[in-house]
């Protein structure tokens, strides 16, 4: 066995002695080096913005279905709380808040069969209700009347992935009753990313990662494509006028070969 052999195996035993894995070490290194800061910037962001937003309260109204329900309108959004696991090493950020109806109201859902999926749905939600049953002419149930204030709570989850070294932003309740997940690299998240997810969170962009466009950018593009329009019609311009010319210089050159076909023979006779 070789002196570099030896060596590996020493080290090898060494690391596991001492309980080192280095895929582990690399993953906690990573983790140090871009998640860290990351997780720590959007707790820092999310923090300052939650305590922002108790002393303003913005007056933003949503709107979602409720099975059996339909669309409740005018639901008021509030109710800021972010928390993390750790303020040094944060692997995970959670901010929660809520969309709250102005009043109690009550829903009558009828068949039975849609009024148990209801009640289902508000259990799962765990929206606190009344109910009573809406009955047939024979006493027979046909429905549920509900009474509730309708609110939905809302949670934004980012955790720091040691495994596939970015954060996972999962959200629930946001964009109505579906979970999404998305995976974030630690780069992205610059100034100008946790300014569109502040402006998300407030319901004023469709999208974190929609690009907005200034008008200068905008008169900029408009440019750009009308040069590239101009340069594709030049290009083709030019295209057609070589054709032109070379069909000129073949029917050209075809004439002059026939001239000189009717030329021959009459030189022969002259002699």
């Amino acid at each position: 066995m070789s002196l570099l052999d030896d060596l590996k195996k020493e080290a090898e035993e060494l690391k596991a002695a001492s309980g080192i894995d280095e895929g582990e070490a690399q993953r906690e290194a990573f983790y140090r080096q871009h998640l860290r800061p990351a997780m720590l910037a959007i707790l820092h962001y999310l923090s300052e913005l939650s305590e922002q937003l108790k002393v303003v309260d913005p007056d933003v109204r949503v709107g979602y279905t409720l099975p059996g329900i339909g669309r409740v309108e005018g639901l008021h959004q509030e109710g800021y709380v972010v928390n993390a696991d750790s303020t040094e090493n944060t692997k995970i950020i959670r901010l929660r808040f809520s969309c709250v109806a102005d009043r109690e109201r009550e829903f009558a859902v009828k068949p039975k069969a849609t009024a148990d999926e209801t009640r289902d749905f508000l259990e799962a939600q765990t929206m606190r209700y009344a109910e009573w049953p809406i009955r047939d002419p024979q006493q027979g149930i046909v429905g549920l009347n509900f009474q509730l204030t309708v609110k939905v709570d809302i949670n934004f989850v980012f955790k720091a992935d040691l495994e596939q070294g970015a954060i996972l932003l999962l959200i629930s309740n946001f964009a109505g009753f579906k979970p999404e997940r998305s995976v974030i690299q630690p780069e992205r998240i610059t100034e100008k990313w946790l300014d569109n997810l502040g402006n998300y969170l407030l319901r004023r962009r469709k999208n974190i990662y929609e690009l907005e466009i200034t008008d200068a950018d905008k008169e900029v593009i408009r440019q750009n494509l009308e040069a590239a329009k101009l340069q594709r019609e030049t290009e083709m311009q030019l295209a057609l006028q070589r054709e032109r010319e070379e069909q000129e210089e073949v029917r050209r050159n075809s004439l002059l070969g026939k001239l000189k076909s009717f030329a021959k023979p009459g030189m022969e006779k002259s002699d």
